[in-house]
């Protein structure tokens, strides 16, 4: 499935009732993608091939450069998706920085569909088998 992340960053906002927490990208960031945080303290974009880097903690707000600071969605309402499935969850893919219903190799929930373009972050490990 391709992924259902909304590609026009002036558009990726957070909603009442979000938490957001501010951080430095270990690595180029593009906005509205799910994150982790690596052994550094870093963001990073989520890739599902490999247990370190599918740990979702929450998703960007604006493209960062390495080593710039940014704005993350770590639970709550975020405006970030284009052609969601309202009620589905969506998880991290092998594409980096990128999520849609079916998911990567390893199975990581970055969050549920409220609409086809709200997601509520609430991050959660499914399977690293």
């Amino acid at each position: 499935m391709a992924s259902v992340r909304l590609t026009t960053a002036s558009l990726i906002k957070p909603l009442e009732g979000a938490s957001c927490r501010r951080y430095t990208a270990g690595a180029a960031v593009n906005a509205g993608s799910p994150v982790y945080l690596d052994s550094s303290g870093y963001i990073r974009p989520c890739v599902a091939t490999a247990v370190a880097t599918n740990l979702p903690h929450g998703v960007a707000l604006q493209a960062l450069a390495a080593g710039e600071r940014g704005d993350v969605v770590v639970a709550g309402p975020v405006l970030c998706l284009t052609g969601a499935t309202p009620g589905s969850p969506l998880y991290t893919m092998d594409s980096a920085g990128e999520m849609d219903h079916t998911g990567g190799t390893k199975k990581s929930i970055v969050g549920l569909a409220e609409t086809a373009t709200v997601l509520f972050v609430r991050p959660q490990v499914v399977d690293f088998s």
